[in-house]
């Protein structure tokens, strides 16, 4: 077998997790209704103004402190993990994790923004290189000239016509333009996801944490690729449904919360796969799992 523990197991033991812990959905289904409503006003807008950037920088600094705590509640969700505990000892659990949200803000945020940086960086890099190839492979994307044109038509027809004058040769660059934007994209969320797991589990500094997370990626490989497969795989179904159940507010608020799920199994699934492939050696960790059961 090219793997060396079954691969349903990697995927069945974070549902669990999350199942046992559904209370961490609430942080981050507040947080991404706060953004959204932070970028309405943001929309449309001159964002080079003294309210402008108050408000983008107060965007961002939410966006490390809700990192910082949920990633670290969600990583005592793991290490708290026992598949023998009776319902009443799951629910005392999960609101005591629940309850170091605000403690895990403090004790990481520096080290969060500090990671953020230095992770947006490896990003941007890497969607630059991205475009760079696709540039030298498949040529230049003269389609995206006619998106323009088509937001200017004023009708249907117009929008039909100009949809049809658009060379096959131009659809298929931009075509591949997609797909490889898509598949790099969803590889460095995946590295992002790691690299974060190694630094809230592991606690070692960054740049020994990049060390680690690439030595990681090389030794479980195709494990990894299948679990960017599966992600993007759900992420492709939660588009479907966001196509089939149109646009209305039910609908809004059922995705918005299979989205939140989507998400949130997303974390506990490469933090538990981290874990579990490196046996969760951490010192700190191991005291925190001590501290939440003792109840000091």
């Amino acid at each position: 077998m090219w793997y060396n523990f079954k691969m349903q197991n990697i995927l069945k033991k974070p549902f669990f997790i999350l199942k046992n812990n559904l209370i961490f959905i609430q942080p981050l289904l507040l947080y991404l209704l706060l953004q959204m409503t932070a970028l309405s006003f943001i929309l449309g807008r001159n964002i080079y103004t003294v309210p402008g950037i108050v408000l983008v920088a107060s965007m961002l600094l939410l966006t490390v402190a809700f990192a910082a705590g949920w990633f670290f509640i969600n990583k005592l969700g793991i290490l708290n993990y026992n598949p023998e505990d009776s319902k009443d000892e799951i629910t005392v659990k999960a609101v005591k994790n629940f309850r170091m949200f605000f403690e895990g803000v403090g004790a990481n945020f520096i080290k969060t923004f500090a990671a953020g940086l230095l992770y947006a960086a490896i990003y941007t890099a890497a969607m630059f290189a991205t475009g760079r190839i696709c540039l030298e492979f498949l040529g230049k994307p003269d389609i995206i000239f006619e998106f323009q044109k088509i937001m200017q038509a004023s009708n249907q027809a117009e929008i039909v016509n100009i949809l049809n004058n658009i060379s096959m040769q131009q659809k298929i660059i931009f075509s591949g333009w997609v797909m490889a934007f898509n598949a790099a994209a969803s590889v460095m969320n995946f590295i992002g996801v790691l690299y974060f797991a190694v630094i809230f589990i592991k606690e070692s500094d960054l740049l020994k944490s990049l060390f680690e997370t690439i030595v990681f990626l090389v030794k479980n490989f195709l494990n990894c690729i299948f679990i960017i497969f599966i992600m993007f795989f759900l992420y492709l179904v939660l588009n479907l449904l966001s196509v089939i159940m149109g646009a209305n507010s039910f609908s809004f608020v059922i995705l918005i919360i299979f989205f939140t799920i989507y998400l949130n199994y997303y974390i506990l699934l490469v933090f538990c796969f981290y874990n579990d492939k490196t046996k969760g050696n951490s010192n700190n960790g191991a005291e925190f799992v001590r501290e939440n059961e003792t109840g000091n």
